[in-house]
C-alpha cells in the first residue's frame, strides 16, 4: 500500500517539462516526486546509477521516490521529450492511488517494483494517454481537474498492465533459456543455482517463474529431461543400466531407477524388456514404444 504515516495519499500531477532538441540534464533526483519520462520522438539517454537505459520512440520510464539520474537529449529537430512530475497529496480531488495498489495487486506490484524505476514498452496505447494529459494539464477547459483525474486513472492502469505484460513476456523467455541450458547439460552435474547464474536471474527467481509459467518444479523438468533420454539408450542401446545413468547424469544407480519409475511405472531393466530394440537386447518388444505421461 502506499501510504504516509498510515495515512492515505493521493497523486498531483504538478508539472510538465517539455524537451526539445538538445538538452544535458545531469544530478536530477526525484526525491519526494515520482517522474515519467516519455519520448514523443526521436530518442534520449537516461543513466540511472546501475543502468544506462536509451528509449526511443514511445518508451517509458517511470521513476520512483529518491532516484538519482542523468537525462541527455541528443540534438535533432526530431527529438521530443516530455517529463511529468507527480507528488503525493491530501487533497482527495486527486488520484487516489493508495486505493487502486489495495484494490489491485497487479498496481501493487508496479508501485512496489524493487528496482525503484521501470522501462516500459508501450503495449497498451498508453501515448495517447499522455498525449491527452499533457493537453488537459496545459489547458483550462471546464472540469479540468476531475479529466486529469480521470486520465491518470487510466494511465496508471495502461502503465501497470504494460509493466505485467512485458515481464511475463521476460519470464518466459528465462524459461526457455533454463530449458536450454538443462538440456544442453544434462549429463554434467547440475545445480539450480548454476542454471540461474547463466540464465541472468536469482535461483528464487527463476524456481518462481517455472511453477508459475511452466506448471512444475524446475527439478522435475531437469529429472524429465535425463529421465527420457535414459528411455531413449535404453531402447536403441546395449549400454549396462549403470553407464546409462552416469551418462544422463545420475550419481548412483538408485536414484536413477527410482526417478526412472516415478515417471514410466516400470524401472529401467523392465522398460528395457519390454520396450528395446530386438536385435539389440534379444527381446521381442510386447507393444511398441512406451510413451512418458504428459509432463
Amino acid at each position: 500500500m502506499l501510504r504516509r504515516d498510515n495515512v492515505p495519499f493521493y497523486m498531483e500531477m504538478t508539472a510538465c517539462d517539455t524537451l526539445c532538441g538538445l538538452h544535458s540534464l545531469s544530478g536530477q533526483d526525484t526525491g519526494t516526486e515520482n517522474q515519467l519520462i516519455y519520448v514523443a520522438n526521436g530518442c534520449c539517454r537516461v543513466n540511472l546509477p546501475d543502468k544506462d537505459i536509451r528509449p526511443a520512440y514511445r518508451n517509458i520510464i517511470y521513476l520512483h521516490r529518491n532516484v538519482k539520474y542523468d537525462l541527455e537529449v541528443p540534438e535533432g529537430e526530431t527529438n521530443l521529450v516530455y517529463r511529468i512530475h507527480f507528488l503525493p497529496s491530501a487533497d482527495p480531488v486527486h488520484l487516489d492511488l493508495d486505493s487502486m495498489c489495495r484494490n489491485s495487486d497487479t498496481m501493487d506490484g508496479f508501485m512496489h517494483y524493487r528496482n525503484r524505476y521501470c522501462f516500459l514498452i508501450d503495449q497498451e496505447n498508453i501515448a495517447s494517454t499522455i498525449n491527452e494529459l499533457i493537453r488537459e494539464f496545459h489547458g483550462s477547459s471546464p472540469q479540468r481537474n476531475s479529466m486529469i483525474t480521470a486520465l491518470l486513472t487510466i494511465l496508471y492502469i495502461k502503465m501497470a498492465r504494460s509493466f505485467f505484460t512485458k515481464r511475463k513476456a521476460a519470464g518466459i523467455s528465462y524459461i526457455s533459456l533454463a530449458k536450454k541450458y538443462i538440456a544442453e547439460h544434462s549429463s554434467d552435474p547440475m545445480t539450480i543455482q548454476q542454471i540461474a547464474d547463466n540464465v541472468g536471474i536469482s535461483r528464487s527467481h527463476l524456481e518462481s517463474l517455472f511453477s508459475k509459467y511452466a506448471g512444475r518444479r524446475i527439478t522435475t523438468h531437469i529429472n524429465t529431461v535425463r529421465v527420457d533420454r535414459a528411455a531413449a539408450l535404453l531402447t536403441l542401446t546395449r549400454k549396462d543400466v549403470l553407464e546409462i545413468a552416469l551418462e544422463v547424469g545420475y550419481e548412483n544407480r538408485q536414484h536413477f531407477a527410482r526417478e526412472f519409475r516415478r515417471r514410466y511405472s516400470v524401472s529401467p531393466s523392465q522398460y528395457r524388456k519390454l520396450y528395446g530394440t530386438p536385435h539389440l537386447s534379444g527381446t521381442q518388444p510386447s507393444g511398441g514404444t512406451k510413451q512418458p505421461p504428459e509432463s
